[in-house]
């Protein structure tokens, strides 16, 4: 049986990753995030698939020895 992927928002997708807007836009226009656009507008509205944005976390997870020194704490 297949599984129902989970489609988010903007919206969505920046409350999952725990991101603000300009991230997530800055993340998907370099895209380095995978999207979707619905249409053929510059303009369309973007989703995201929650299974994607999972893997894309898990691959760009730090070692310990990259989290040292960072001076980037949230």
């Amino acid at each position: 049986m297949a599984t129902k992927e989970e489609i988010l928002t903007s919206a969505e997708a920046r409350r999952y990753l725990k991101i603000g807007r300009t991230k997530l836009w800055q993340l998907t226009r370099e895209q380095r995030i995978p999207s979707y656009r619905l249409g053929d507008s510059p303009n369309a509205s973007l989703r995201y698939k929650r299974s994607e944005l999972l893997r894309w976390l898990e691959k760009n997870r730090l070692t310990a020895g990259e989290v040292k020194g960072n001076g980037n704490h949230d």
